[in-house]
């Protein structure tokens, strides 16, 4: 009961904030992109305008909200919520199925605890409206299936998955290194399925493509010394905790919040706050703004601008953008780009506070970063056993290695990413509460240490939020988890226990009873 209490209140906060009129967070942009696409209108900016991209999920996700958006404002927020708790029961569900096992015994603490310690970063999740928690029931998803020996389900998840948000496409590595074909072959069919299929409502064909080709271009090939993707200087702040973005920010001389002195530049260019019935969007990231560029007269936007404006309430649409849609002004009048604007802001930049320990070169951070990643991949695939020595405890200690890499190696692993911290906590407090007797006690304290950094270094941001989470509060536990459970996974591997890669049907049918079994316990809690 106390979860479902927990889940209504943070439903209710962001419902309450769009009947009151308030910042409805992403809800609103999602909300944008759904009218756009059933209007026909490129979400993407093209290259050539150098401006960025206000929604830089795939076209597959787009078209995804254009179906929602038929909802309205409010059935789409709600609809969003829903999916949320949806997802976060299955996250629990399933991580205690994979980390435990089928009709084993477990700790009440295994369900508790793993939750507790990223419950803040489900409470954004909420209150941003951002789709972490539906990622990562899907990865776990496919994960359950693989152990059920359901390839092509298995592979259709993930694909779902990086349909979404392109990110948990990192999985595949781990398909292909496996040897696991079946999946592998799926997760690039349903992929391909969702990027140039689904959008066909709203799109042509050419069309469908032009988009994929235009969201490549700028979110998978963009990386430079000011940012990675679309968001210069904010990918490189402090609430990106990638390791791309921890070891430029400690090794090269990057403000740790460069975003906010490219807001600060970007509000007094406009003359100041823009007058509005409700909370502002950031005229570098307004979607009618963006829009402009692609159908030159300011007519062609209107519609969704009066759509968006009567359906959202305050949720700032209707603000004087200048230049912006429907504000009297030709298509020519430009819009400020982020370049022209990390031009002029070189010695605001340099005089940003910072954290860097050392003072390196874009490109042997670079380097530096590769061989990083590199060295981590080297010893996931180290620790990992042989086919034929396989168990069920090495293949859930693997697929917590894989979640783990996923979101480290996301070049936008934003706090409320590290949710995917639930999976890899449940299984190690699992494996630490369940030890054998005979377990010798300095070790048995060394995990127990080990456990306790892993949930309390991100408790350092309540003290020092802005420094702890430039230093990396979340990154460093997930690193210390990478570690600590591939020490485990390497001893487990050792076992010569009987193979379990494709369990038979019996035990397949055993495994999804149990699965239900469990969703059915955690309801219930």
């Amino acid at each position: 009961m106390a979860l479902i209490g927990t889940m209504l209140f943070f439903s209710v906060v962001p419902i309450a904030n769009l009947l009151l009129g308030l910042s409805t967070k992403d809800y609103g942009l999602w909300y944008q992109v759904g009218l756009a696409v059933r209007q026909g209108l490129d979400v993407y900016p093209r290259p050539e305008t150098g401006r960025l991209f206000p929604f830089m999920y795939p076209p597959s996700a787009a078209a995804m909200l254009g179906f929602v958006s038929v909802l309205g404002p409010i059935g789409t927020l709600i609809a969003l919520v829903l999916v949320n708790s949806v997802s976060w029961l299955a996250c629990i569900a399933l991580s205690v199925w994979l980390a435990a096992g089928p009709g084993m015994k477990r700790h009440p603490l295994v369900v508790i605890v793993p939750t507790l310690s990223v419950i803040v970063l489900v409470h954004n999740i909420y209150l941003l409206g951002q789709p972490n928690l539906l990622l990562l029931a899907l990865v776990l998803g496919a994960f359950v299936c693989l152990r059920l020996g359901r390839n092509i389900a298995a592979g259709s998840l993930v694909a779902t998955a990086a349909a979404i948000k392109a990110f948990p496409i990192l999985v595949l590595g781990y398909l292909i290194y496996r040897r696991r074909w079946t999946a592998t072959a799926a997760t690039v069919v349903v992929l391909a399925a969702w990027l140039l299929i689904a959008p066909l409502p709203f799109r042509t064909p050419v069309q469908a493509v032009d988009d994929v080709v235009v969201w490549s271009q700028g979110m998978l090939f963009t990386y430079n010394t000011h940012g990675i993707a679309q968001r210069p200087l904010r990918s490189y702040s402090y609430k990106n905790q990638s390791i791309m973005a921890v070891l430029h920010r400690l090794l090269r001389d990057v403000p740790a919040d460069g975003e906010s002195v490219l807001s600060r530049r970007t509000r007094a260019g406009q003359g100041g706050p823009r007058p509005s019935n409700g909370p502002q969007l950031d005229p570098a990231t307004d979607l009618l703004s963006f829009l402009k560029p692609h159908h030159g007269p300011a007519a062609v936007a209107q519609p969704i601008r009066a759509g968006v404006g009567t359906a959202i309430g305050a949720g700032g649409v209707n603000a004087a953008i200048p230049g912006a849609p429907g504000d009297g002004m030709g298509a020519a009048e430009p819009i400020p780009r982020w370049n022209d604007a990390i031009q002029g802001a070189e010695s605001a930049l340099r005089a940003a506070w910072k954290v860097n320990l050392l003072h390196l070169d874009f490109r042997t951070v670079t380097a530096i970063t590769l061989a990083a990643m590199l060295g981590l991949c080297w010893f996931v695939a180290a620790v990992m056993p042989s086919r034929d020595c396989r168990t069920r405890e090495t293949d859930a200690l693997e697929f917590a290695l894989v979640t783990l890499l996923t979101v480290i190696f996301s070049p936008l692993s934003f706090n409320y990413a590290y949710v995917w911290l639930l999976y890899p906590t449940t299984l190690a407090l699992h494996l630490v509460l369940s030890e054998r007797a005979d377990t010798p006690p300095r070790r048995h304290r060394l995990k127990v240490a080990w456990l306790a950094a892993v949930l309390l270094i991100p408790a350092l941001a309540i003290p020092m939020p802005q420094v702890a989470q430039a230093c990396g509060n979340l990154f460093v536990p997930a690193l210390l988890l990478v570690f600590g459970l591939g020490a485990m996974l390497r001893a487990a591997g050792r076992r010569r226990f009987a193979p379990t890669e494709i369990p038979p049907a019996h035990l397949a049918h055993r495994d999804q009873h149990a699965l239900t079994t469990s969703t059915r316990v955690v309801r219930g809690s």
